[in-house]
C-alpha cells in the first residue's frame, strides 16, 4: 500500500527567499571636534531626534570669552580705522595746496589701509572663535534613534576618544541586506530592468505561511561585482517601516517575487525525488504499475514543489514508500481523504517511463 495524489495545477509564482539583516540607511557615530567637559546631555537614551537637534554641551566659558575678545579686538580695528581714514582725507585735502608732502599722504594711506586690514583680521578670528564655540554644542547628525549614552555629565571628552558620545540609527526608511544566489542573479537583474520590485520582510518562523508580512518595500540595490567567495551578489530592499517594527540588527526572511503567477503542477515535497541525473517521480499508470518519471523542478513553496514539465494534471503520483519501489511494482493506493477517485484514475492515460542510470533499492 503507497499513498498517492492526484496531480493538480495551481499558480505559482517564482520567488526568492533568502535570510537578511535589518540595516540602517544611517548610523553615525558621534564624536566631539574638540575636548571638553560635558556639562549638560539634552536627550534621553533610546530617544528618537532630529537632525540637527542639541544632544551635549561642553563647557564654554573659554570660548565664549575668546569670542568676546575677537569683538572687541574688531571694534577696536573699525574705531582706529576711522581715524585713520579721516587723517587720511584731511591730508588728501592739504596736499594739493602745499600744506603737507606727498610723502605724509603716503604715510597716512598705509596707516589708513593697515587699519582695514586689522578689521578683516578681527572678522576672521570671529569667524574662527564662532566655530570653536559652535564645536561645543554637539547635535545629531541624522535623525534617528539615539541609543546608549558613552560618556556621563561631568565627563571630559577628547576628539581622539574611541568611544562615541552616543550612535544615531535611521530607522525610517531602513534597508534589508540579503544575499541573491548566482543561479537567480540574472533573473533579478531582468525583473528590476522591467520596473520596480517589491519585496516582503517576514519573521524567521513566518517564511512559506500565509502569515501578512511584517513590511513590504521596494529592492533598492543590487550590488555590482558577485562575490567570489559565494557566487552571490548583495542586494537591499528598502522599507518605511511605519511604528518601527523592523529594528537594526535583526535577521529575518526577505521574500522577493520574480515572475508573475501562472499554473503549475504542484505536488507534495515527498513525491518529488533528487536522482543522479534530474529529479523525479513515481508516477501510477492506469494498469497500477509505477515508473519513474523525469521532472523539472520551477521552484518550491509552502511544502510545494512546482514542477516546469514531467507530469500531467490527473496523473497519479505516490508520495510515501518511495524507498521500496522499483519500476513495474503493481501497487494498491492507500484509501482515505488524500486517495483519488477512481473516476479520476481511469482517465488517466499511461506515460512511458524513463530510463534511470540508476533506481532506488528495490523492495516489496
Amino acid at each position: 500500500m503507497v499513498g498517492a495524489v492526484p496531480a493538480r495545477a495551481e499558480d505559482f509564482a517564482p520567488r526568492l527567499v533568502a535570510l537578511g539583516t535589518v540595516t540602517p540607511l544611517q548610523s553615525v557615530a558621534v564624536h566631539t571636534r574638540t575636548d571638553g567637559q560635558i556639562t549638560a546631555i539634552l536627550f534621553h537614551e533610546g530617544d528618537t531626534v532630529r537632525a540637527g537637534q542639541p544632544l551635549f554641551r561642553l563647557d564654554d566659558r573659554t570660548a565664549r570669552a575668546l569670542l568676546a575678545q575677537n569683538r572687541a579686538t574688531l571694534a577696536s580695528a573699525k574705531a582706529t580705522a576711522a581715524q585713520t581714514k579721516g587723517d587720511f582725507d584731511r591730508a588728501e585735502a592739504l596736499v594739493g595746496k602745499g600744506f603737507i608732502s606727498k610723502a605724509v599722504l603716503d604715510q597716512r594711506k598705509a596707516l589708513y589701509d593697515s587699519a582695514v586690514a586689522a578689521i578683516s583680521g578681527a572678522q576672521a578670528n570671529i569667524s574662527a572663535a564662532e566655530t570653536t564655540l559652535s564645536y561645543l554644542t554637539i547635535r545629531a547628525p541624522v535623525s534617528g534613534r539615539t541609543g546608549e549614552i558613552g560618556f556621563r555629565l561631568g565627563a571630559t571628552v577628547r576628539a581622539a576618544d574611541a568611544v562615541p558620545l552616543v550612535t544615531v540609527n535611521q530607522l525610517s526608511p531602513i534597508s534589508v541586506r540579503f544575499l541573491v544566489p548566482a543561479e537567480q542573479i540574472q533573473t533579478v537583474r531582468s525583473a528590476m530592468a522591467h520596473g520596480g520590485l517589491t519585496i516582503s520582510a517576514r519573521a524567521q518562523g513566518d517564511a512559506g505561511t500565509t502569515a501578512p508580512p511584517l513590511a513590504t518595500g521596494r529592492l533598492a540595490f543590487l550590488d555590482n561585482n558577485v562575490d567570489p567567495g559565494n557566487g552571490a551578489v548583495a542586494a537591499k530592499g528598502e522599507f518605511i517601516n511605519a511604528g518601527d517594527i523592523l529594528w537594526p540588527g535583526a535577521i529575518l526572511n526577505v521574500e522577493l517575487p520574480l515572475q508573475a503567477a501562472k499554473p503549475l503542477i504542484a505536488l507534495p515535497e515527498s513525491a518529488v525525488q533528487t536522482g543522479r541525473d534530474a529529479p523525479f517521480v513515481w508516477m501510477i499508470g492506469r494498469d497500477g504499475k509505477v515508473a519513474m518519471r523525469d521532472v523539472t523542478v520551477a521552484g518550491r513553496a509552502d511544502g510545494k514543489v512546482y514542477l516546469a514539465s514531467g507530469v500531467a494534471a490527473g496523473e497519479q503520483i505516490v508520495t510515501d514508500a518511495l524507498g521500496k519501489l522499483k519500476p513495474g511494482d503493481k501497487v494498491r493506493t492507500k484509501a482515505g481523504p488524500g486517495a483519488p477517485p477512481q473516476a479520476a484514475l481511469n482517465q488517466i492515460t499511461p506515460s512511458a517511463a524513463g530510463n534511470r542510470a540508476a533506481a532506488p533499492a528495490a523492495g516489496g
